[in-house]
């Protein structure tokens, strides 16, 4: 084979990609439509116009944009005459009550057939998928397809207790959690470590807590001046101590695995 930009020649394709790469200071993908697709980078065999994956030398490009090749394997819900037609034919089908859905007054509960849809969505929900999710999420909130929601009007407002909690520690410190760290022997009660404590509510939750001041007190908002904090404060403190609150000594590390495995439990 030869360089298609120069007389240089080799029986290796990867090794006149290397050349072609480093005397000619281009790409492997470039190398390849010269060499194979006539100078022109090809596109979806579907021909839908869109250009595909380049995956190496040897490989060359994908035939097919990632999911275009039902098109062409005669998929019918790609066929907007097909499609036109079974819509119709449904819509008619629910007009005269000929279509129930399944899983109408079902649930995990009552239905084992629910219970094994949801386990099985469940297990399929894989961390690469939740972080595909959060990235896709992140990015369409950027560029302002979603909205960003701030204050009351983001779906897990809780009336603006979250700016309380730094003050409400401050204040839980001497009365709190001085005291059970002390009674722990400022040692960590999972890992035995010394450094990093910290204490953690094992059974009544701090947010539960912050929205018990809450419903007394109000929403707290960027406006809420500072002796209303200090009063969500002060309640908060009284309430560890009066109530005998439950909490136990964790590291940075340990309290954080306590809190995931808590979250993967719902």
């Amino acid at each position: 084979m030869k360089c298609p930009l120069c007389v240089y020649d080799h029986e290796n394709l990867a090794s006149l990609s290397s050349h072609f790469r480093k005397r000619h200071k281009s790409t492997a993908k470039q190398f390849y439509i010269l060499s194979f697709c006539n100078g022109v980078e090809p596109t979806c065999e579907c021909g839908c116009g869109v250009l595909t994956k380049f995956w190496d030398v040897t490989r060359g490009f994908s035939k097919f944009k990632h999911g275009h090749a039902a098109r062409v394997k005669n998929n019918w819900g790609h066929n907007e005459d097909a499609k036109q037609k079974s819509q119709a034919v449904r819509r008619e089908m629910h007009k005269n009550g000929e279509i129930i859905v399944w899983n109408k007054g079902l649930s995990v509960e009552t239905d084992d057939r629910v219970a094994a849809y949801g386990k099985q969505i469940a297990e399929s929900y894989t961390q690469d998928m939740r972080e595909h999710l959060s990235k896709t999420m992140t990015k369409n909130r950027l560029s302002r397809v979603v909205p960003t929601l701030l204050g009351a009007q983001h779906s897990q407002w809780k009336g603006g207790v979250s700016s309380i909690q730094d003050l409400s520690r401050s204040y839980l410190y001497k009365v709190w959690i001085f005291p059970k760290l002390k009674l722990s022997n400022f040692t960590c009660s999972t890992c035995k470590t010394t450094k990093d404590l910290q204490v953690h509510h094992d059974k009544e939750r701090f947010a539960e807590i912050l929205q018990k001041a809450r419903l007394i007190f109000g929403d707290l908002t960027d406006q809420t001046d500072f002796e209303l904090k200090v009063k969500y404060a002060t309640w908060v403190s009284d309430y560890h101590v009066e109530n005998d609150v439950s909490g136990i000594v964790l590291c940075e590390s340990c309290h954080k695995a306590e809190h995931k495995s808590f979250s993967q439990d719902f």
